[in-house]
């Protein structure tokens, strides 16, 4: 960010000897001013240009309340208010006589240290209001003063009461330092306001609601995420009660009574929060209060894809036979990656969502030195960034509440001597980035709540939908982070630049429905008449959904048309997330088919849940593995079992 051009206006209620060091265009100074000329001085300032005013103290409290920019007061000193009296006495020739000085209550002048320095006997009088200088000056003792002095209010109120009169004058030093402190103060501004943005940027990409309360549970600040989950604007939520606005009184014992509260589940506008809240503590005293928000439905979703994932196993099941291509693009890059295998070097794989990212990382797995290693997989989006980390790196007993007896390993130890594919990289957080460097520099990992190093012997896959370096450049992935992982890179096509290829993966997929030739070769050519021109968003995935579809309703419909792929393309999302299952069949009356099995544990459960959709499927056990998102070879062993 531009550091912003600053300009400053000097209102000053006396003459100001010499200017010049002040003379520039970011200056704007008006003297002689009084009581009853600030509000035509402000009234003709552009405070889209001023950043800030310096003023005399003793119009400080009649400008403050007229202007949206900070006010510096500058105060007279000694030199100057002896340098006008030394006038007075040289140029008016005073001599051995009484002269009043009448100065603002705010200044910080004493009349006894004037004394040594000047021949004349000087009274100071303080004053407050307009109204207080009339009141001395009415006095029958001021008659005997030779000359008041003071600033133009005083002094134009003392000429109409015909007194001698002079008025301060000042050398630009004092303003100068003013002026200098001015700049230093706007500066800080400056610095203060970029902290707050970046504060603001960080705190609007935590995908956690957060609030931020003063000592008396009033909102000073919240991140987007938490107006999303509230459902109301800036203005109805900042400066609110904050047990009010959420309807739960409990927050009060944290700003009030200094508590924390962990995973406090709420209700808000019929929808369930976990929230967690910590006092702010200063020097011992408690100035506010911290709580964030997560949506109970969000929690419960990344705790089911972390159960998908585990399910998963940690069996590499594709190799470079497994994937479909005619494409001399994809020929090209299925020959480089099959080099990169013979390389225990980082690989990142790049490509849009549903372009295969985790075929290529099960191939590479498979034609490696460590093939005959565990095959592990996580997905970095899936889970909060506690328990990612803890799920990576393991835990020991003891390291935080609900931890399992004896601790865990991470993924990593349990995929020592193998692959660890690392899905969605780019969502990884902020706080584990500089681990995992660690992790890929090192060769070892350390336990939440441990304190050894374990060594792990892990070639590292990585994945993202999404550009890093775009990601490096907004400060969102660090870059040393960032040049590691990009040692080996694939970029893969999405099906728009493959399109020699559709037409044989579309037979790849019918395949796993219609066992005859003639057969399979009619369904895909009406299927390539249906889809002609079609950019397919959701690239290798999407198709895939399509053809399912279009095979399962093949014996229900008398005719599928254009009307078919569009009713497809209206329903289906453009792309589905990495690991997710495409939707199953549906009944004639709409409703979603459903199976019935024994309560049992799960092991068993799972056996006789895959016995059911098989025999749902006809005995086809490739489309019960389609459907339920497994491998065939899983379905073939349990059905062994």
């Amino acid at each position: 960010m531009q550091p912003k051009k600053h300009k400053v206006a000097i209102i000053w209620s006396g003459a100001i000897k010499n200017v010049t060091a002040l003379n520039s265009d970011d200056v704007v100074i008006f003297q002689d001013i009084g009581v009853d000329d600030v509000n035509t001085v402000i009234s003709n300032l552009d405070f889209d240009n001023i950043s800030a005013i310096i003023c005399a103290p003793g119009i400080a409290a009649e400008i403050s309340p007229l202007i949206p920019v900070p006010l510096i007061i500058s105060y007279p000193n000694y030199i100057d208010i002896l340098e006008t009296i030394q006038y007075a006495e040289l140029a008016l020739k005073i001599n051995n006589r009484k002269i009043a000085l009448i100065l603002h209550e705010n200044n910080r002048i004493q009349e006894d240290r004037l004394a040594y320095f000047v021949h004349n006997a000087v009274d100071l009088y303080p004053y407050k209001t307009k109204s207080d200088i009339r009141t001395l000056l009415g006095r029958d003792a001021f008659r005997e003063y030779a000359l008041i002095i003071g600033g133009p209010t005083v002094v134009r109120l003392a000429k109409a009461m015909r007194f001698n009169t002079l008025q301060l004058i000042y050398r630009e030093q004092a303003l100068q330092n003013a002026y200098e402190k001015t700049r230093e103060l706007l500066d800080l501004m400056d610095k203060e306001i970029l902290n707050m943005r970046r504060l603001k940027t960080m705190l609007d990409i935590i995908p956690d609601g957060i609030i931020e309360t003063d000592a008396n549970g009033v909102i000073q600040m919240c991140n987007r995420n938490a107006l999303s989950m509230l459902g109301l604007p800036g203005d109805r939520v900042l400066g609110a009660d904050v047990c009010a606005l959420i309807g739960d009184s409990s927050w009060k014992a944290v700003f009030q009574d200094n508590a924390s509260q962990v995973d406090q589940l709420i209700t808000y506008k019929r929808n369930k929060f976990f929230s967690t809240r910590q006092p702010i503590v200063e020097g011992g005293k408690t100035v506010g209060s911290v709580g964030t928000l997560q949506k109970a439905s969000k929690i419960q979703e990344m705790e089911n894809k972390f159960r998908f994932q585990q399910n998963k196993g940690m069996v590499a099941t594709y190799s470079f036979d497994d994937i479909v291509s005619e494409s001399p693009l994809m020929k090209e890059i299925i020959e480089r990656a099959k080099i990169y295998t013979q390389y225990d070097t980082t690989i990142l794989l790049e490509g849009e969502t549903g372009t295969g990212k985790e075929i290529f990382a099960q191939s590479i797995h498979n034609a490696g030195p460590k093939k005959n290693g565990p095959f592990v997989a996580i997905n970095c989006a899936a889970l909060t960034e506690t328990l990612l980390e803890s799920e990576l790196m393991g835990y020991d007993e003891g390291a935080f509440t609900g931890a399992k007896k004896g601790g865990k390993p991470g993924l990593f130890e349990r995929a020592h001597k193998g692959t660890i594919f690392l899905d969605e990289i780019n969502q990884l957080p902020p706080s584990l980035q500089g681990k995992l460097l660690r992790v890929i520099q090192e060769k070892s990992v350390m336990h939440v709540g441990g304190d050894s190093v374990i060594p792990v012997d892990v070639r590292i896959i990585a994945a993202t939908n999404e550009s890093l370096k775009n990601k490096v450049t907004d400060g969102t992935l660090r870059s040393d982070l960032y040049y590691r992982l990009n040692v080996l890179s694939i970029v893969l096509p999405p099906l728009r630049e493959r399109r020699d290829d559709i037409e044989k993966l579309m037979a790849f997929f019918v395949a796993r429905f219609e066992s005859d030739p003639e057969a399979a070769r009619a369904h895909v050519g009406t299927m390539l008449k249906l889809v002609q021109g079609y950019t397919w968003p959701g690239n290798i995935r999407e198709l895939q959904n399509f053809v399912e579809r279009f095979m399962i309703l093949r014996g229900r419909i008398d005719h599928l048309d254009k009307h078919f792929f569009q009713e497809f393309v209206n329903d289906a999302p453009a792309a589905l997330p990495d690991g997710e299952a495409a939707a199953g069949p549906r009944a004639e009356n709409g409703a979603a088919d459903t199976l019935s099995i024994r309560i049992d544990n799960l092991e068993n459960m799972t056996t006789s849940l895959i016995r059911e959709v098989v025999s749902h499927c006809g005995g086809n056990k490739s489309r019960a593995a389609l459907l339920l998102d497994i491998s065939r070879n899983t379905v073939h062993q349990r059905l062994r079992e």
